[in-house]
């Protein structure tokens, strides 16, 4: 195994094991190991990109209430 990787057990039920080997015999990746890091940085990456909008969405609405007060201020 590669220094830059760690190994993760991870138990699978076997309806999706079974759809992985599929996608690995249909060559669309290497192996169960491959199929299973692309769904971990996808996994990430909805995370990131989810926590990013709301960040974006709470700073727009904070942005748009100071408009507001200060609209109603002067």
């Amino acid at each position: 195994m590669s220094s830059d990787r760690q190994s993760v057990p991870v138990s699978l039920p076997p309806e999706l094991v079974d759809r992985l080997d599929r996608l690995v015999e249909d060559g669309v990746f290497g192996s169960r190991s491959e199929a299973l890091r692309y769904g971990a940085r996808l996994v990430v990456r909805e995370e990131y990109l989810e926590r990013l909008h709301e960040q974006a969405d709470t700073k727009a609405r904070k942005d748009v209430e100071e408009r507001l007060d200060r609209k109603r201020v002067s």
